[in-house]
């Protein structure tokens, strides 16, 4: 005789299963946001952590003023998408002590690059004024932090470790990621003389050395100067390589250099900078003429007119004009006054053999 039907049984193990889950310590639940929400550190620096865990740094930072998503709350922890310069958002875990909805009151946090064209990139100046000394120029995309209210036309802002101005009519404020089309560009590390590129802390090859990166490494370019470019690679680092080892090498001139050029005839020559490693293609015949790249000493060079102190030349399938001091065979017998384009180059410096693992091994 069966003591239980087949539908008690049933109901018998369901009570059974309940009565245990009833007994299981409760575990903490995440809140989900239905729309994230974006929250502002007012105050220090707020580590961030690859989970909710303060055992699992991420070694990266929410500056103070920076302006985030949160995704998710998970007790004391929230879930975030922090936006970096590239204007790529980014997941991780901060404690939530300190940290708050942001509000009208709190003004702009962040801002995005907006130029009226597109194509011309925009200048991080020293000061509050286009006469100032540029820090370098960027891409539309880039997103910027703001340090101080806007000053008339212009307002203080800070890229990475750089603090300079940017112009008001050129940032589109408290605005996220999305709101504009980006034009942060994507290169290579493909330096031709040695296996790698040096991250570094400034514009400078005295600057610290943040790590070496090998050829073929990716790496984004959200800005750059005449001899660096301003790049996020991609374990996070921010910092400066040299223009010249990336590929499509990132030229500071604001036009386009335009179709490539069939190389022209002329007087075939190289690059020989004695006080220096290298020279600068000028869109013209002066130093202070945006460059259309730089090249190292040795590369073959065309002339085909120019004066006594300016070449005309064709390198690399571009037009433009080259110091003839720096062109083996054209120097001239009397050099002008104030004329030198001894570059900052060191190739001890960057030109490096790595030790060990590129992976995880420094540069020396």
């Amino acid at each position: 005789m069966k003591l239980f039907s087949t539908h008690s049984s049933r109901q018998m193990i369901a009570v059974f299963l309940l009565s245990i889950l009833l007994t299981l310590p409760l575990l903490p639940t995440a809140q989900v946001v239905e729309a994230p929400l974006v929250y502002i550190n007012p105050g220090e620096k707020v580590p961030v952590y690859e989970s909710p865990d303060e055992g699992t740094k991420s070694g990266f930072v929410l500056d103070s003023g920076a302006v985030f998503e949160v995704l998710s709350i998970q007790g004391e922890w929230l879930n975030i998408l922090r936006v970096n310069e590239a204007g790529q958002r980014l997941p991780g875990w901060v404690n939530a002590s300190g940290l708050r909805p942001k509000t009208q009151e709190d003004g702009s946090g962040i801002a995005i690059v907006n130029s009226a064209d597109p194509f011309v990139r925009v200048h991080l100046q020293k000061g509050a004024s286009s006469r100032s000394d540029s820090l370098g120029k960027y891409y539309n995309g880039v997103v910027v932090t703001l340090i101080q209210a806007p000053k008339d036309n212009y307002v203080k802002v800070r890229i990475g470790s750089l603090e300079g101005f940017m112009k008001l009519d050129s940032l589109l404020l408290d605005a996220m990621p999305g709101s504009v089309q980006t034009y942060v560009q994507t290169a290579t590390v493909q330096n031709p003389k040695d296996p790698g590129l040096t991250l570094r802390a400034g514009q400078s090859y005295q600057s610290d050395k943040l790590g070496g990166y090998s050829n073929g490494t990716p790496v984004t370019v959200i800005g750059l100067t005449e001899d660096f470019a301003h790049v996020i690679t991609q374990d996070g680092r921010i910092g400066f390589m040299m223009a010249s080892g990336l590929s499509p090498q990132p030229v500071y001139a604001d036009v386009d250099p335009g179709l490539r050029v069939e190389r022209p005839q002329g007087s075939a020559s190289v690059i020989d900078n004695q006080g220096g490693q290298g020279a600068h293609l000028r869109k013209k015949g002066s130093t202070a003429s945006d460059s259309l790249g730089l090249y190292p000493n040795g590369t073959e060079v065309v002339v085909t007119g120019g004066t006594a102190w300016w070449k005309q030349v064709w390198v690399d399938g571009k037009t433009g004009y080259m110091m003839a001091t720096l062109i083996r065979d054209f120097v001239p017998e009397d050099e002008p006054d104030l004329i030198d384009e001894g570059l900052d180059w060191n190739p001890e410096d960057y030109f490096v053999q790595p030790e060990g693992d590129l992976g995880g091994g420094g540069w020396e």
